[in-house]
């Protein structure tokens, strides 16, 4: 579709192919095992994929940013450029600081303090109690939805 036109820089063209590969080989239209990704490509990828798991789409729910961040930086681990994932992990978590969320369990909180080494279980202040929760111990919570 892209591969003619002269409008679209020969790096943008790349990346729209290289996009769904990953890093440990899989992934498509084809396998890059042999050759690295370019940088480019290594971020649409990040980016890609957690704009499709935060989306409501026909056939899911929407996730919560912070549950598909834990799922791409833990889970998928070597599938990704680290170094994206942690760039992608750190400007969200400084946006967060003061958000109101709502916890799987019901609760509506504010989210207090992101330690940075459990950037998607923040400590969080429920509303209605006051209560202090660390996400990062009580592992049993986690954010369901930003507000």
């Amino acid at each position: 579709m892209i591969k003619d036109s002269s409008i679209i820089k020969d790096s943008v063209k790349v990346a729209v192919l290289e996009h769904h590969g990953r890093l440990d080989g899989t992934g498509y239209p084809k396998r890059l095992k042999t050759k690295p990704m370019k940088l480019f490509s290594k971020i649409i990828a990040v980016a890609d994929v957690f704009h499709a798991m935060t989306s409501e789409r026909a056939y899911r729910k929407k996730q919560s940013p912070f549950k598909v961040l834990e799922m791409i930086f833990h889970d998928d681990f070597g599938k990704f450029d680290i170094a994206v994932v942690k760039t992608l992990l750190s400007s969200f978590a400084n946006f967060s600081i003061g958000s109101r969320v709502k916890l799987n369990n019901g609760f509506i909180a504010e989210i207090i303090f992101i330690d940075a080494g459990s950037q998607t279980r923040p400590v969080i202040k429920v509303m209605d109690s006051g209560q202090i929760i660390n996400l990062g111990i009580n592992r049993e919570l986690y954010i369901e939805e930003i507000l």
